[in-house]
């Protein structure tokens, strides 16, 4: 039980702390506009709902949306607020209740991760005019489907010690690949709904080109279960996805991005965020070797002191020519690890980083990269690969029964979905 409401909650409030501080910097929608979009088994989903919903998602993602991108991201803003009016109805015909007090909780806790003191959020919020209620309703409706999920995978989900042990003897007898995933899944609930959800997916898939962060667009459009942690999949071997997707995965490198994929029920954009390769002797992995140049700006330094940071960075790309003159240049900085991060694989390192450092050989240097507080080049000295033996018979049932549960929470949505009368505006006039 306790596993099972661990794997629920993963990542859940970390995941919704920057969009709060995010949000409080958005418009909020004009209250005027509250015509009825929908009534989901007789309550009203309105145009003040989606218009608050679409500013929330216009900051989180990190990319301002044009009027366009907003009607296309407002159509599947309206199928996620579907599906949370939904699971609060389902939570509460289960007897099911997120009291405040819990609420308060998750408020606290968004305070904490972001180094806010009580209170602070919502005074916050109300002085740039922001309608917390948009928080709020989706924390609520997270919790308490969180909730109803778990009820149903106490009964239902089950992973038997011979589930552990076959999974660990393929490895041991084929080895294979891992794919540590995140994924965004755009539903068709009907065949007719496809080309809804193709044209969703073409721009979310835009504006994860143009900058947008993979984990935002997760937790606000994705209508996998995996949408509360950004997408995040877990370890995954390529015969348990979709063949289609499997496919797809295959192809990636660590960072990079599938186009929109179609399965029979709609389309993913999956992301590969590391890898993890298996022998008959266990796992495989890849450790880097760099070395890096910073330069860090001073404190209240002006746009020209920047510019001219970055020459000289760009100069010292030019002129270090190897490892050792990297090292030693660090060392005569003042640097105490003289340059060196040491063995380090892709996924330690921060994830915007990742791309460049994916496509170096040894011996090759990173251009100079902007950071908020310098100026970096990193060069690659190194690649080895080094065996960590066989994952642990609690990794291997924390990953089978994510994956159990995902499948079961998808299904027990498509379910309630079915039974829903859902009533178009139109339907009204």
């Amino acid at each position: 039980m306790q596993r099972f409401q661990s794997l629920l909650s993963r990542g859940l409030w970390a995941s919704m702390a920057l969009a709060v501080i995010c949000l409080a910097q958005a418009a909020t929608a004009n209250a005027a506009d509250m015509r009825i979009l929908r009534i989901v088994n007789d309550e009203p989903i309105s145009s003040y709902d989606v218009s608050a919903r679409v500013n929330f998602v216009s900051v989180t993602s990190r990319s301002a949306l044009t009027e366009q991108a907003r009607q296309k991201v407002g159509e599947q803003v309206l199928e996620t607020l579907i599906d949370e009016q939904l699971q609060l109805q389902e939570a509460s015909r289960l007897g099911i209740k997120v009291a405040d007090d819990e609420i308060q909780a998750a408020v606290a806790r968004i305070e904490t991760n972001n180094g806010m003191a009580q209170g602070q959020l919502m005074q916050l919020l109300t002085s740039r005019n922001v309608d917390a209620n948009t928080l709020v309703n989706q924390i609520r409706s997270t919790l308490a489907w969180r909730k109803a999920v778990q009820r149903r995978l106490q009964s239902q989900v089950t992973i038997s010690e011979d589930d552990i042990d076959a999974y660990l003897q393929g490895l041991r007898e084929k080895g294979g690949t891992e794919y540590l995933l995140g994924e965004i899944f755009v539903a068709a609930n009907q065949p007719e709904d496809l080309p809804r959800a193709a044209r969703v997916a073409r721009e979310l898939a835009s504006q994860l080109r143009g900058g947008s962060a993979f984990p935002e667009l997760a937790r606000q459009f994705s209508q996998a279960p995996t949408a509360s942690t950004g997408g995040d999949t877990g370890w995954v071997r390529a015969e348990q996805l979709d063949r289609a997707l499997a496919d797809a995965v295959k192809l990636l490198q660590p960072g990079q991005v599938t186009p929109p994929l179609e399965v029979s029920d709609g389309y993913y954009i999956l992301a590969l965020r590391d890898l993890r390769q298996y022998g008959t002797d266990g796992q495989k992995e890849t450790v880097l070797d760099i070395r890096r140049v910073f330069l860090r700006y001073p404190s209240g330094a002006g746009n020209q002191q920047k510019r001219n940071i970055l020459i000289r960075a760009n100069r010292l790309r030019q002129n270090l020519r190897s490892c050792k003159a990297i090292e030693d240049w660090a060392a005569n900085a003042g640097d105490p690890r003289q340059g060196t991060l040491g063995e380090v694989r892709l996924t330690d390192l921060p994830e915007p980083l990742r791309p460049f450092i994916s496509k170096l050989k040894a011996g090759e240097k990173t251009p100079v990269l902007r950071l908020p507080d310098g100026a970096l080049v990193l060069m690659l000295c190194g690649k080895r690969t080094r065996s960590l033996g066989l994952p642990s018979r609690e990794d291997v049932q924390v990953n089978l029964v994510q994956r159990e549960a995902d499948i079961l929470a998808r299904r027990y949505l498509r379910e309630l979905r079915q039974n829903a009368i859902i009533q178009s505006f139109e339907d009204q006039s």
